[in-house]
């Protein structure tokens, strides 16, 4: 740690929505510089053309504000908007000799791995000796070329402050990497360095997989004269299962649901592509393969085809919490519980607490796994304990991204209080999930088959016999409200010597369609008496008429 103020910052690359390995990255960083009083800033790396999307821009900045994680530089940082910076440099190093161009193919380079592997050796691309006549040959003929820095030969070493031990490279694995791309764009290992260094970033975290790539940083960093960060490499986050988490777990579970779909119902692969609106040459590669992925739409679009929610795929992407609705602070404190630890075993903090409690010495070695079940239930215990504006709050940020519900059409009064109906979520899903009955049209609501055989029919149609009594008692209720209409409900339960149950199950099919609601006489005053007798009207009518 130096006395300078810490300078952190995020730099993602926008291909889509934010995965949360990149959250935590960018709340270890967030972190730092909030509690040194240091600056957070943020970049969007942008120089694969091909892939980088404003969508998905977007898509990252609503992410982070989401989780809270708000920068501090007024003005985004663009790397496609610097490739004039970046070419004036490169021109420099290659003026200075520290840089040149590389004509090879990519069969050429690939002839150059197969024959290094053949010899049973390392691939390490040094400058090839090419005569003057053969670079005009090539320059005349405007052959294709990439720019690559000349790496000095010589052993490397630089302190990790997370893993806390000093890397080294050897003088023989170092090798002469691409800075400027075909396409005229900017290399990752090229854009960043420059960007750290005029952004005045010190201090970097990043994910382990570029340990190595440190090396290459600071070699360019010394040619350049910028001064060497402080780096820490974070741990990776695991499946359960000790896998890799990534984004191809969410890919994997569509296939999978997709062979399933076409085995179980002998549908051909021809007709799901048609049924998504995908050609069938690439879907059917799609199934057979296990690294190929589909992109997000054609996910929605075959998901749409069999049937599977959004709900049924393991999250991955902040968006994924977000839309299954579990509360940012809660995720958060979950990430920072990942791979960093706050002492004396403390597990539910607020941003406030991590922001004073936070270190680079907590970052643990150790990769970390990605408990699910512990998520939920810091989820279940946050969502009981939030105060009724922040909990009103979360639930409407939940509706803004699952438009389709009922519950948008609730006022905040009647959303509070249909929620309080079903204290103790998991998730606002969850939520949304129990009360959407109270806010759609009647003849929405399905009569579920099984809750109708078992609930109604069971016995001589002794549920609907009941239902018909309950029906006509509280047509005559001259007070609504939970406490009366319990009062009501259990001496017509004592007249005829039932359980309370076999009166409760039955309006609770008429009212939801199942046997899955909130406390019923809660329910029945939520939803007033006009709406319970009608919907206990309409199914004495449905299921007396078909019986």
């Amino acid at each position: 740690m130096t006395s300078a103020a810490i300078v952190t910052r995020f730099a993602p690359s926008p291909t889509g929505y934010l995965h949360v390995g990149g959250a935590r990255t960018a709340l270890f960083a967030w972190l730092l510089a909030r509690h040194s009083g240091g600056r957070f800033l943020l970049r969007i790396e942008d120089t694969d053309q091909a892939r980088s999307t404003q969508q998905a821009v977007t898509q990252l900045l609503e992410d982070l504000r989401w989780l809270g994680l708000n920068w501090d530089n007024e003005q985004l940082v663009y790397q496609s908007q610097r490739t004039a910076i970046y070419d004036a440099i490169i021109d420099d190093l290659i003026g200075k000799g520290l840089a040149y161009k590389a004509y090879e193919t990519p069969v050429e380079l690939e002839q150059l791995r197969r024959e290094a592997e053949i010899q049973k050796r390392a691939f390490i691309y040094r400058r090839p000796k090419w005569t003057e006549g053969q670079i005009r040959k090539w320059e005349a003929e405007k052959r294709p070329h990439v720019v690559r820095f000349a790496m000095p030969h010589r052993e490397f070493r630089f302190t990790d402050a997370v893993l806390e031990k000093e890397i080294v490279v050897a003088a023989e694995q170092v090798q002469d990497f691409v800075i400027r791309k075909t396409d005229g764009m900017p290399t990752y290992h090229f854009a960043v360095v420059v960007d750290d260094a005029q952004m005045g970033v010190n201090h970097i975290l990043r994910g382990q997989e570029h340990l190595l790539n440190t090396i290459n940083h600071i070699a360019l960093q010394e040619a350049l004269g910028y001064p060497r960060p402080v780096y820490g490499h974070l741990p990776i986050i695991l499946n359960p299962d000790g896998s890799k988490m990534g984004k191809r777990d969410r890919d994997k579970k569509i296939r999978l649901c997709a062979q399933m779909q076409l085995k179980n119902t002998r549908q051909t692969a021809e007709q799901l592509a048609a049924s998504a609106g995908l050609e069938t040459e690439a879907l059917q590669k799609w199934l057979s393969s296990t690294s190929q992925q589909l992109d997000l739409p054609e996910q929605l679009a075959v998901m749409r085809s069999i049937g599977l929610r959004e709900a049924d795929l393991p999250e991955i992407l902040v968006h994924d919490f977000r839309k299954n609705g579990y509360l940012p602070e809660t995720l958060l404190n979950f990430l920072a519980l990942l791979g960093w630890s706050p002492g004396e075993d403390r597990q539910a903090m607020s941003m406030e607490q991590m922001v004073s409690l936070f270190s680079l010495g907590g970052i643990g070695k150790a990769n970390a796994r990605f408990d699910r079940a512990k998520l939920l239930a810091f989820n279940t215990d946050a969502s009981a304990q939030v105060a009724d504006g922040r909990l009103l709050a979360a639930m409407r940020d939940f509706l803004s991204v699952n438009p389709d519900s009922p519950l948008n059409s609730a006022d905040d009064g009647r959303l509070l209080a249909a929620m309080r109906l079903k204290p103790g979520f998991h998730t606002l899903r969850e939520l949304d999930s129990v009360l959407r009955f109270l806010f759609v049209a009647d003849e929405s609501i399905e009569l579920e088959a099984k809750a109708v055989e078992k609930v109604l029919l069971k016995n001589q149609r002794q549920g609907l016999g009941a239902l018909v009594d309950l029906l006509e008692l509280l047509e005559k209720a001259e007070t609504w409200t939970a406490a009366a209409l319990e009062t009501a409900v259990n001496q017509y339960c004592q007249q005829k010597q039932i359980g309370l149950g076999q009166a409760a199950q039955p309006i609770r099919v008429a009212l939801c369609g199942g046997t899955i609601s909130p406390p019923i006489f809660e329910t029945l005053q939520f939803m007033g008496r006009q709406a319970t007798l009608g919907r206990m009207r309409r199914c004495v009518g449905l299921v007396g008429d078909a019986s």
